[in-house]
């Protein structure tokens, strides 16, 4: 790869219009959540942690436009500044603990994460989003695991400006199906994945096929591999933070939830204040009424 305008391995990988396997997944998982490490890793090591074969990775290098690894290397390290090798950054998290100033620790990582946002996300990002979203007859909201907390909120967020959503947290194929029979061109799809491939929804594949096919948007929230995500949405919304392979904590992804419905509201702001507005009403009835259960 040549020119002084070299673009990014996260923008890379999601301009990339070829197949990745999962064992290429694999790989970027560990590149793009942990680059500070990664920089130090041989093809070896690399081929270790993700649990692939050497000559996978040599081939992924190749898949993206690199000579081969060192030159992907290369790349990884001009995008960051290694502070200290992976040893000496678990030997520092261990002496915050024993000295009993891991509140600092985690305060300070959270400020970090929070100004990494602005070089992950622009508004203009958000904005595109958010106008599916203003637009969507019904919102269906999609996670698993660890992303139970974010749809919620969102949904919640959501809900209260007015808006019809439908929830489909921790679902097997079989019951995602059924959530999914109504869906219509004039929805939005929001997606949540985190350490992607393997947090991505079951059936995530053949949803956002089945979304694209009726003609509704999808929206996918992730962490920095998400542009590892196949198929693509219409619309990724990656953050990353400086620490991701530690701490896995979503301060960034909260954010982002608050920012698009933030946005939503500013869109259609006769709606939202209608929707708050009936919440008030309604939660005013059901304290005032002293009737028996």
């Amino acid at each position: 790869m040549n020119g002084s305008a070299q673009p990014s391995l996260n923008k890379i990988v999601e301009h990339f219009d070829g197949r990745l396997t999962e064992s290429d997944r694999a790989i970027l998982s560990v590149l793009l959540n942990s680059p500070k490490s990664a920089v130090f890793l041989s093809v070896a090591q690399l081929a270790e942690k993700a649990d692939v074969h050497k000559s996978t990775v040599v081939r992924l290098a190749h898949k993206l436009g690199f000579d081969g690894y060192p030159e992907l290397r290369v790349q990884i390290r001009s995008e960051v500044h290694p502070e200290a090798s992976s040893e000496k950054r678990s030997q520092q998290r261990m002496e915050s603990i024993e000295q009993g100033s891991n509140l600092n620790a985690l305060i300070e990582s959270e400020i970090a994460a929070l100004n990494a946002i602005s070089n992950s996300l622009s508004q203009a990002q958000i904005d595109i989003a958010a106008d599916h979203l203003s637009k969507a007859s019904t919102i269906h909201i999609v996670g698993r695991g660890s992303a139970g907390p974010l749809v919620l909120h969102l949904d919640r967020r959501l809900r209260r400006i007015g808006f019809q959503t439908n929830v489909a947290l921790n679902l097997q194929r079989r019951d995602l199906a059924e959530k999914f029979m109504a869906l219509s061109e004039d929805d939005a799809v929001v997606f949540f994945a985190f350490q992607a491939p393997d947090s991505l929804p079951a059936g995530y594949e053949g949803l956002i096929a089945h979304t694209a096919g009726i003609g509704a948007k999808s929206i996918v929230v992730s962490d920095s591999t998400g542009p590892t995500i196949r198929p693509r949405a219409d619309v990724s919304l990656s953050v990353s933070r400086p620490d991701e392979s530690v701490m896995q904590l979503r301060t960034g992804p909260i954010v982002v939830c608050e920012a698009l419905a933030m946005t939503v509201a500013h869109k259609d702001p006769k709606r939202a204040v209608k929707g708050l507005e009936g919440l008030e009403s309604l939660r005013a009835n059901l304290l005032s009424d002293k009737g028996g259960v």
